[in-house]
């Protein structure tokens, strides 16, 4: 028999430190913030609205397990080990839905490793190495 008032959903690993970074309020904040922006300096086009932005990802961890939770939660984050390597993926994209940027890959290291390279990279992808671990410098940004 089925529990009408329970489902399963497959949890979201995230680095314990962002589950505590944003409440809902700093994000309300920062719309009406942006909103404000837009207002001040007229911009109505969305062709000149463009977002660049770094996600982290950990090398080796589970990406969720599937628990059972009352029907009301939607998502769950667990925190995921500490001690994996890291890599940083930047991407862009654009208001007005044009071609974006490809993406750009940061691992920390000297070179590129060819097992590092998998079949489903499309080719536009950037790879890059820093040696101060997965993080942007200059020579990175303006490549």
């Amino acid at each position: 028999m089925r529990n009408s008032t329970l489902n399963t959903i497959k949890t979201k690993p995230i680095a314990r430190v962002r589950m505590t970074t944003h409440t809902e309020n700093d994000l309300k904040t920062f719309f009406v913030e942006y909103q404000n922006t837009l207002t001040k300096y007229s911009i109505k086009r969305p062709k000149y609205i463009n977002n660049m932005d770094e996600v982290g990802g950990r090398i080796g961890c589970p990406t969720g397990v599937i628990i059972i939770v009352p029907t009301d939660i939607k998502e769950l984050y667990t925190a995921s080990p500490e001690n994996r390597q890291s890599l940083t993926i930047i991407q862009t994209i654009y208001a007005d839905g044009s071609t974006p940027l490809p993406p750009v890959v940061i691992c920390s290291g000297e070179n590129i490793i060819k097992s590092w390279v998998q079949d489903n990279l499309t080719g536009a992808e950037v790879l890059a190495v820093s040696q101060m671990g997965y993080y942007t410098n200059e020579s990175i940004a303006l490549a």
